[in-house]
């Protein structure tokens, strides 16, 4: 299959249908084939958050979770519905909008026209809990080029999927009675918009950081960093580390890790080395949900990653308390 070509910088299409040739005609093939999710992460001195929503076809979900490093406390709350009209999610990842609606419960990522920023609106209210945020998520002043990758996902399907580590976020978060205040100046974010079609049950791995690195000069350097396995084989590859705001693509990845322990470190590689690191986890979320047509089996710790990316240029980075996720996900959608 020939793809288009993948491009770094703002998306500039109307959509991604004319990329995945989705949806197909009729509903009921789309019911079945059509994915679309779209994350938004935050990493913060004192927080890790993050909210999606997703589009199956046949059925819509949302999540979010917000970890309290200081204290060690994770509070999370996930909504599955039949599709309707409490979900919106517009095919285009620059200035579309996604969110998930119902009494007491709301989350929304939405672009702007310009490209120029994305909002994160949470306002959940569940079993005498409350998560709530109003965040804007921005590139650093230096700007930073987002990830635009069309897919080959075999038998014929094909995949989009939108990528970017490193970005900035300012706003609030409220965790039940306790309020964080997050400035741009030492609060990353993470990006994660896809749309395709996927095989029947898939099986991958993931990481993803944001934060910052010094070289030998002791110079400071803001890196992101986007890396899987087991999703995306036939190919182009989702792996992209963000260096001052510049992607740059990296080879397929190694991960080593104890699924029935998961919050023993993680060893995160490449074989030709130029990423070494060593993920820590801090707190973690997982599931094993079975809905007989759909089933999600997933363990995602939070935490920090240390040690070393080498840059194309042959530049070390020394990563000593970068946060971010891993994750080990089995679906069957």
């Amino acid at each position: 299959m020939t793809l288009p070509p993948a491009w770094s910088g703002p998306f500039h299409h109307p959509d991604t249908c004319d990329l995945t040739h989705l949806p197909l005609p009729g509903k009921f093939k789309n019911m079945f084939r059509e994915k679309r999710w779209c994350y938004a992460g935050i990493v913060s001195p004192d927080l890790f958050f993050g909210a999606a929503v997703v589009h199956l076809g046949y059925v819509t979900s949302a999540f979010c979770f917000g970890f309290d490093r200081t204290t060690g406390q994770m509070l999370e709350h996930s909504l599955v519905r039949p599709p309707g009209s409490h979900t919106r999610y517009d095919r285009n990842p620059g200035t579309g909008t996604c969110h998930f609606k119902t009494r007491g419960k709301y989350i929304e990522i939405s672009g702007t026209p310009d490209q120029t920023r994305k909002k994160l609106k949470v306002e959940l209210t569940f079993s005498g809990h409350t998560i709530e945020a109003d965040l804007d998520i921005l590139a650093p002043s230096s700007g930073l080029d987002p990830m635009n990758l069309p897919m080959d996902m075999g038998d014929g399907k094909t995949a989009f999927t939108t990528k970017a580590a490193g970005l900035l976020a300012q706003g609030r978060v409220r965790l039940d009675n306790k309020a964080f205040t997050l400035s741009r100046d030492n609060c990353f974010a993470l990006f994660d918009w896809t749309h395709g079609a996927y095989p029947r049950q898939t099986f991958w791995n993931w990481a993803c950081g944001a934060g910052t690195a010094v070289d030998k000069d002791n110079t400071k350097i803001n890196i992101g960093f986007n890396f899987s396995r087991g999703v995306y084989e036939n190919g182009r590859l989702e792996n992209y580390i963000w260096i001052n705001g510049q992607p740059q693509s990296i080879e397929k990845m190694n991960y080593s890790y104890d699924p029935d322990n998961p919050m023993a470190p993680w060893q995160i590689q490449t074989r030709d080395g130029r990423i070494n690191l060593t993920f820590t986890p801090e707190g973690i979320r997982s599931a094993n949900d079975n809905y007989w047509i759909m089933a999600s089996k997933f363990i995602q710790p939070c935490g920090k990653f240390e040690g070393e990316i080498t840059t194309q240029e042959g530049r070390v980075l020394t990563l000593e308390s970068v946060g971010g996720v891993v994750e080990e996900h089995y679906a069957k959608w």
